[in-house]
């Protein structure tokens, strides 16, 4: 095979060959300089650390992409990175990829860097407002609330690492609250009428309602899809957010569905969790809220292993000796 064989692959049995770099949380054996398996090779790479303790580490992932006669497209980016998640499961260490090179040319890691994260910091008109109303709440929907927060915070965080994981994430953060609020024993219902009352009728005017409830029912079963089944997100969705639309309609197993892209379905669920903070009413306000559900989070009960005497008006260090760490069976 000449050299413009493997630059085309449609001619037929070309081979591309693959580079990733990628880093991981831990160091090579420094008696090893490649670890070989399958048709999978790893290189260590020198690497700058900040210290002797410090073992993160550059490393590559070579290997050969192998295209069979009339085979038009593959997905060396998404082998490896199978390759990097089993590699992080055997090892038990956190890996970041870096960048792809076929043949000798530099790949695009293909990851859009999403508009709607960008831009200028606009706090809204009624932050003062939002916040008495937030410190009105009672204290055990406020905690799920904040749980809210925390899961649409790490939901955008991880828009173009993993994509599926910020896409459940993004549900999670509606459920985390519809689930209480509702009190329905159907958690679907409940996350898609939580967004209907609070989402406003803007969303609807432009969609239509149909339209709106199938985006929505949509996003629950890929939510679904992946605690159930592992599932990656629709390949609709990616393409819904690089060309940005707010869905795109597909097929899979011939049947005809609507998936809503990552963009469109965060503003749902930003705007959806603002109403409904600004649905509370203004009662008793708590100003110290957060801060007592804070130390409240840092609270962990315990059985003392002994008697502990301390003295008057003083305070006592607790130490691992003080306190049962181990089960025991009851006799």
């Amino acid at each position: 095979m000449s050299p413009d064989d493997s630059l085309n692959p449609k001619k037929g049995n070309a081979i591309l060959q693959i580079e990733i770099l990628f880093t991981s949380s831990k160091a090579f054996d420094p008696s090893l300089k490649e670890i070989t398996f399958d048709k999978y090779k790893l290189k260590s790479i020198p690497t700058a650390k900040d210290s002797l303790e410090d073992t993160h580490e550059n490393i590559m992932l070579e290997f050969k992409d192998f295209w069979k006669e009339g085979q038009i497209h593959s997905n060396p980016q998404g082998e490896g990175d199978y390759v990097i998640s089993l590699l992080s499961l055997f090892n038990g260490m956190k890996v970041d990829f870096n960048s792809i090179k076929t043949n000798n040319v530099q790949g695009t890691l293909g990851r859009r860097r999403h508009s709607f994260l960008t831009g200028k910091m606009e706090l809204p008109s009624d932050l003062d407002d939002l916040f008495k109303r937030l410190q009105s709440m009672d204290p055990d929907l406020l905690r799920q609330y904040l749980r809210s927060c925390n899961a649409y915070r790490a939901a955008l965080s991880l828009v173009v690492e993993n994509p599926t994981l910020s896409f459940f994430l993004l549900v999670t953060a509606i459920e985390a609250v519809s689930n209480k609020v509702m009190r329905s024993e159907d958690f679907r219902k409940s996350f898609r009428e939580f967004i209907l009352r609070y989402l406003p009728k803007s969303f609807e005017n432009e969609l239509g309602r149909d339209l709106l409830l199938l985006l929505l029912d949509e996003a629950y079963t890929m939510r679904c899809a992946f605690t159930h089944g592992g599932k990656e997100i629709s390949a609709g969705t990616l393409s819904a957010d690089r060309i940005d639309r707010y869905y795109v309609k597909h097929y899979i197993n011939q049947r005809e569905v609507v998936s809503p892209s990552i963009s469109w379905f965060s503003r749902v669920v930003r705007v959806a969790l603002l109403g409904f903070l600004r649905d509370q009413k203004i009662t008793q306000i708590h100003e110290s809220i957060l801060s007592e559900l804070a130390k409240q989070e840092n609270i962990i009960y315990m059985k003392l292993a002994r008697e502990i005497k301390a003295k008057s008006g003083a305070g006592y260090l607790l130490t691992t000796n003080d306190v049962e760490l181990d089960f025991k069976e009851k006799t």
